[in-house]
């Protein structure tokens, strides 16, 4: 049965993703070429959204649980691949996948809380602004003059781009060295949820959605990632010190965060010293 879904990695720590622009491009490109693996293998599947993060990435998928399914696999093995050519770093096995079914009526505000993302995670941008989210090319018909049909440029030109060999559909639109996302990021089925432009803005700047939506991920398969966390926690600290960075906060008031980060969002040990930069010694403190 097909449905909707959301797909999100676990927030990496130390390890980082996306490095740079030039990763960020190869990242939005291996999306492509997951939509072509799952054509090729007789897999239906349409990306409704999409947000890399350094740290993780979302997906919002329609199609049966186990073709996206295999979507992500193909996405997370690709990753692991470039980043080990590349970087010489190991981390496909350390990419945790977890995922949600998400209700017809809720699809607008899953869409809204991936592309919220950058903006939850602390990001100087609008959300409309990121440049590695598909919000950026919803209600909008702007097209780089820069931009090239695939048609135009050789088989070996494209093999380059996009670090395969797979046959790249001729009327897909190349920027640069990036698939133009349109070319195989469904919009009009991810504007469909949105009764106008003017709602969806209205929707990408509610901040309430955001809680709405990571209150419903807590029974998934593990916890919120850390940028998700990390914005609850500067907001603690807001609150309760007048402190907007956690780099400000003192290792007492860190603690206090802690606290009261466990007891809202049942986060971990480890999590915790992750986000707010704590020693295991100082969590064992916590009751």
């Amino acid at each position: 049965m097909r449905g909707y879904y959301h797909y999100c990695s676990k927030g990496f720590t130390r390890e980082i993703l996306f490095k740079s622009d030039e990763e960020f491009i190869a990242g939005i490109n291996r999306i492509a070429i997951c939509i072509l693996l799952s054509l090729k293998n007789g897999r239906s599947v349409a990306i409704l959204a999409f947000c890399l993060m350094d740290n993780h990435f979302h997906f919002i998928l329609y199609g049966t649980e186990a073709d996206c399914d295999a979507f992500v696999a193909d996405y997370k093995k690709l990753t692991g691949m470039w980043i080990s050519k590349h970087r010489g770093a190991a981390l496909m096995e350390k990419i945790e996948i977890g995922h949600w079914f998400v209700p017809q009526y809720k699809l607008g505000e899953k869409i809204i809380y991936v592309l919220r993302n950058p903006v939850a995670a602390g990001l100087r941008v609008t959300a409309q602004g990121y440049r590695w989210s598909s919000a950026y090319y919803m209600f909008s018909n702007w097209i780089p003059d820069s931009v090239a049909m695939a048609s135009d440029l050789s088989a070996r030109a494209l093999s380059k781009i996009f670090c395969s060999n797979e046959v790249i559909p001729r009327n897909w639109r190349i920027a640069g060295r990036m698939v133009w996302p349109p070319s195989f990021f469904n919009v009009k089925a991810a504007e469909a949820p949105f009764k106008s432009i003017g709602s969806f803005m209205f929707d990408l700047n509610n901040g309430n959605i955001d809680k709405e939506a990571e209150e419903e991920m807590m029974g998934g398969a593990f916890s919120l990632p850390d940028a998700e966390v990390r914005i609850h926690a500067v907001q603690y600290g807001i609150s309760n010190f007048r402190k907007d960075s956690i780099s400000k906060c003192s290792a007492d008031e860190r603690l206090t965060i802690a606290r009261l980060l466990k007891a809202e969002l049942k986060c971990n040990a480890k999590q915790l010293a992750r986000v707010l930069r704590l020693s295991p010694e100082d969590l064992r403190l916590l009751t």
